[in-house]
């Protein structure tokens, strides 16, 4: 990530299709705490996801969601961003197609690059391993982490690409209940029969925000499909630890932190309960400003 110049206040937006991203806002708020960079901060966490019942997986075709993105994009400019981090794996795919990516007037961090330096480390540290790279259909339709490895010299035939369609929705109602684990064992077994040898070394990468919350799922369904070493990489705490190394550490008075949640669309309470239990471990905060998030249906047109 590139530095933010010194001041003594930082405004950033973080976003996502949902929830995911939460997990990551709640790391960056607990490091700013930590770190005192900064006097006073703003973080809004923008959800853009587009309609209440329906999401990117369901507009028809990548013009359409490249297009609604934009509008997005373009509607997070009014909270003066110092910096937005995508903070989801579907529109960070969607991102390097949008007129906003060659004309952003703030720097923007997608979520991308940092799962696929993880996948190529292991890839590299190993050379019977492979991975499973588990996202939503728009995720893998995109194809993007796996050009990426292949671009840098990744055989493409140790990467399965699992589509696990509506996962992360039904994370945000019950992140480790039945319905949840039913789906994980079913992905997980799709891409296990893709294995003529399950005795070698298996990375599953989580390239959706959602899925952190459900990695025991994760582990128990891989270790049930697997014989060999069971590695998880998941993105989520690489992307805020990347912000945070660029914020040096200062003593002196308590940072002022204003954080504010937004969604177009309705959250039920329900998700709204799942959701915060989870993050109140890491940050009370980010679990309370999810808990009185604001809904706004203009917050943005398409």
């Amino acid at each position: 990530m590139r530095a933010v110049a010194p001041k003594d206040s930082l405004s950033l937006v973080i976003a996502d299709s949902g929830m995911g991203g939460l997990s990551i806002c709640a790391d960056i708020v607990s490091g700013l705490q930590v770190r005192r960079t900064y006097r006073s901060v703003a973080v809004t966490y923008f959800n853009a996801w587009p309609e209440q019942d329906r999401g990117y997986n369901l507009l028809p075709g990548m013009d359409e969601r490249i297009r609604v993105f934009e509008r997005a994009l373009d509607a997070m400019l009014r909270f003066e961003p110092d910096r937005i981090l995508i903070a989801c794996n579907t529109l960070s795919a969607l991102y390097p197609d949008t007129l906003f990516s060659r004309k952003a007037p703030v720097p923007v961090t997608d979520i991308i690059g940092f799962g696929v330096e993880q996948m190529q480390a292991y890839l590299c540290a190993n050379a019977d391993s492979r991975v499973i790279l588990l996202g939503t259909p728009t995720t893998i339709e995109a194809d993007v982490h796996r050009s990426r490895l292949v671009e840098r010299g990744i055989d493409a035939g140790r990467i399965t690409c699992q589509p696990c369609d509506r996962l992360a929705g039904e994370i945000e109602k019950a992140p480790e209940g039945a319905t949840v684990r039913a789906m994980i064992e079913d992905y997980v077994g799709q891409a296990a029969e893709k294995f003529p040898d399950r005795r070698l070394p298996i990375a599953a990468a989580l390239c959706c925000t959602h899925y952190g919350y459900s990695r025991r799922l994760f582990e128990a369904a891989l270790r049930a499909r697997f014989e060999g070493p069971i590695t998880i990489l998941d993105p989520n705490r690489a992307m805020s630890e990347a912000l945070l190394a660029d914020l040096p550490p200062r003593g002196g008075e308590e940072v002022q932190i204003n954080l504010k949640v937004f969604s177009r669309i309705i959250w039920s309470e329900e998700k709204i309960g799942a959701i915060a239990r989870l993050l109140e471990v890491s940050s009370p905060a980010t679990a309370d400003a999810l808990r009185m998030y604001r809904h706004d249906p203009e917050l943005f047109t398409f």
